[in-house]
């Protein structure tokens, strides 16, 4: 099985950082389907909860992100 993926990254005003991107997951009769990414990176995995709180501006910028990597996801495969 092949991934290949491919990120971009906002930061909230909060200092948290936001990632989303494609994954593409190619492997004999795979129907290719694309997938949309979002992660939220911890600083520390045993202590940091994996939560976020968007201003609306942040929550419209998340938006358009995921939109936009939603049609990638299904126009690329």
């Amino acid at each position: 099985m092949e991934a290949n993926s491919r990120f971009e990254t906002m930061s909230t005003s909060y200092g948290r950082r936001v990632e989303v991107g494609r994954l593409h997951l190619s492997e004999p009769g795979s129907s290719g389907d694309g997938r949309v990414i979002l992660d939220i990176p911890r600083q520390d995995p045993e202590y940091d909860a994996m939560w976020v709180a968007l201003s609306p501006v942040e929550a419209r910028d998340l938006a358009d992100l995921l939109l936009r990597y939603a049609a990638a996801a299904e126009s690329h495969g």
